[in-house]
């Protein structure tokens, strides 16, 4: 195959890659499925510079796309960290994902086919490396299936490998589009995106009707303690979250159902009044709270049985978020028969690491309070895209009660199949 071999002065090449990286950046803004299928279209450019562009301007065209992407994405970042910090988990990063592009001085060697594939296993080999490496698996970069998730399809398909089957998805569609506008055309690459597409939605209408595991009867209520962000819940918070959760339940709730409560530590004191209500109402209760334990604070998650008016299971905050001043983490994986399932329940952040994956297989159903009240609207989605991925993953349930978003349910084919829209109080239910 020939090529047309007149590489794109470099400010032609730095234009394309930031455009590319902008359009990338509001595909994984943008909250409807349909908005996302631009994210395959936003990477064609990509791979249509890795073909053209000079070698020694290859670093150059890659971090303006790079920070193009990661910039506006990363945000939320200046929030909680230090602005250095801050600037070398965005900035930074996205200057060394750049050197990927070296890898367009290969062509003479292995052609352009074979620069494409080596570049792409590269990104994702990246990507998974630094979900798991110390200090870099807590920044939440963000990664190319954060662009993607509301396609359904796509979430399944990257239950089959994790973020590197769903990058590599991503990666596929825009190389598809860059080889046909190589090949032919500019009309040629709009009906190969056309296609892409398609198979895209192909894909979701697979993903909405596949059978799923039954999801247990549930109830996730979203609501803010009344002091506030990061506020614990006070006596008069847990009087609160039982009116609403009586008003959301109605008068005869479905047999076994578990209401799930945000998180926002419970106080001790209100234990035995949460078991009494669980049992005297006939709903399970999952909430949040702290425990004291040799001088040191572990924050946990506590599942009532309403059958027996006692704890059913409980589970620590494996992982803390980086700005978490109290706690400490400690690691456990408890399951336990609740109301004719087998359940589980996590705390927030756990739910973004690929080790939880694990902890979630075996269980029909997960039960997980969260707080992203801080960081803002971005850092939401990207939670709530980790969560549908690893419930596809671990063919698990997961319902999610936030303190004001994301409340959703995810079935265990990654589908969110309810979801609260927006910060106000409200709750969610299945079925």
């Amino acid at each position: 195959m020939e090529y047309e071999t007149t590489a794109p002065p470099l400010r032609r090449g730095a234009l394309i890659g930031a455009a590319s990286g902008l359009v990338l950046a509001a595909a994984t803004f943008c909250p409807h499925w349909s908005g996302q299928l631009l994210a395959p279209l936003a990477l064609a450019p990509v791979f249509w510079l890795l073909a053209r562009v000079r070698a020694r301007h290859a670093y150059a065209v890659g971090a303006c796309f790079a920070l193009a992407w990661l910039v506006p994405t990363t945000y939320w970042y200046y929030s909680f960290m230090s602005v250095g910090v801050a600037v070398g988990a965005s900035i930074g990063w996205a200057l060394l994902q750049a050197n990927l592009f070296h890898l367009a001085a290969l062509r003479d060697r292995i052609g352009v086919p074979g620069v494409w594939l080596a570049f792409s296993a590269a990104w994702v080999v990246l990507t998974w490396a630094r979900m798991r490496l110390p200090v870099t698996e807590d920044w939440w970069i963000p990664h190319l299936g954060y662009g993607v998730w509301r396609n359904p399809g796509l979430v399944w398909l990257g239950g089959f490998g994790g973020e590197a089957a769903l990058e590599g998805a991503v990666l596929l569609g825009g190389a598809v589009v860059a080889w046909a506008l190589l090949r032919s055309s500019a009309r040629a690459a709009a009906l190969a995106f056309g296609g892409v597409a398609l198979a895209v939605v192909c894909l979701d209408a697979v993903a909405w009707n596949l059978p799923a595991r039954p999801i247990p009867p549930a109830l996730a209520l979203q609501q803010m303690t009344r002091g506030g962000v990061d506020a614990p819940a006070t006596e008069e918070d847990v009087d609160s979250l039982m009116a609403a959760t009586l008003a959301a339940a109605g008068a005869a709730p479905a047999q076994g159902t578990t209401v799930v409560w945000p998180e926002n530590s419970v106080p001790a004191s209100a234990h035995a009044r949460i078991a009494a209500f669980a049992s005297d109402n006939g709903v399970n209760i999952v909430y949040h709270t702290a425990e004291a334990d040799g001088g040191a604070v572990y924050k946990k998650t506590v599942v009532i049985d309403a059958s027996t008016g006692r704890e059913a299971l409980s589970n620590y905050k494996k992982h803390l978020a980086p700005d978490e001043e109290v706690g400490e983490p400690r690691d456990t994986a408890n399951t336990a028969d609740l109301s004719g399932h087998r359940a589980t329940s996590y705390i927030c952040y756990d739910l973004h690491y690929p080790d939880v994956v694990e902890r979630l297989r075996g269980a029909q159903a997960a039960y997980v309070p969260l707080n992203d009240a801080t960081y803002g609207y971005l850092q939401k989605q990207f939670h709530a895209a980790d969560i549908a991925l690893h419930a596809a993953q671990a063919g698990t349930t997961v319902v999610v009660a936030a303190t004001d978003g994301p409340t959703m349910v995810v079935n265990s084919n990654g589908v969110v199949v309810e979801e609260l829209v927006g910060t106000a109080p409200g709750h969610v239910a299945v079925p």
